[in-house]
């Protein structure tokens, strides 16, 4: 699919600014990332250019919330999560375009019932199991390794431990930067990530700390219902237009 060069530049722009916002506080549109750029580009190359943008924001995130993570729970899922971001970057390298297309579709509605649940996991009776961390590792992990969206399934496990909103920041960063940082050779060996590619995007990065410093003094402004509203309809609509894509 053909696209102006220009169009798909102010895209990735525009997405480079929102995950600035979403690593300020609006953690909600890093849902919208990966869904929003597939549109204008094969979801491959836009999980590809989008993760060494995700990384310089996890380095600001780490730097806001530097140590307060539980490194502990860290260190239960990062082992399961590594080898899901093995699969799903398999998946992602193998699988057709309109096939990750079809599935990125489906993914997006699952966050849509993720946002609609959400409140209920964290008001669950929870009794821990063993093997509950590396199965939110393994999965954030797949889902990180094809869509750089494994936010959900570590989520979940975190709302089950009943954190504190900071400490619950804090370990999701330090996770996901990890995380990312490990991806990046199995990106560079499938070729999703294009170094080319990635080296003429060069002036979209300043637009990530703008975005962080826009989120900081607006967070506090706007309604929280009004948000996530906003993104579960851009979230569904981005969903069915990939699904209109791939027929």
């Amino acid at each position: 699919m053909e696209q102006d060069p220009a169009y798909v530049g102010v895209v990735i722009a525009i997405l480079g600014f929102l995950i600035g916002v979403s690593k300020g506080g609006f953690g909600g549109l890093g849902a919208l990332l990966t869904p929003l750029l597939a549109l204008v580009l094969p979801v491959a190359l836009a999980v590809g250019v989008l993760l060494p943008m995700l990384m310089v924001g996890d380095a600001f995130a780490v730097y806001m919330y530097w140590k307060e993570w539980e490194i502990d729970l860290v260190k239960r899922t990062l082992p399961a999560g590594i080898a899901g971001a093995l699969a799903g970057t398999a998946l992602l390298s193998w699988l057709p375009p309109d096939g990750l297309r079809v599935i990125l579709g489906i993914f997006v509605l699952l966050l849509v019932v993720y946002k609609f649940v959400s409140d209920r996991i964290q008001a669950m009776r929870y009794e821990p199991r063993p093997w509950h961390a590396p199965a939110a590792g393994f999965l954030s992990g797949i889902a990180s390794g094809m869509f750089n969206n494994g936010g959900p399934a570590f989520s979940s496990y975190l709302l089950l431990q009943r954190l504190k909103p900071r400490p619950f920041i804090a370990t999701s960063a330090i996770y996901f930067a990890l995380l990312n940082l490990i991806k990046v050779p199995g990106f560079l060996y499938t070729g999703v990530l294009d170094l080319p590619l990635l080296f003429s995007l060069w002036w979209v990065f300043p637009f990530i700390p703008l975005g962080i410093w826009v989120a900081r003094i607006t967070l506090t402004r706007v309604s929280p219902a009004a948000f996530e509203w906003i993104i579960i309809l851009l979230l569904i609509f981005s969903s069915f237009w990939l699904f209109w894509q791939s027929l």
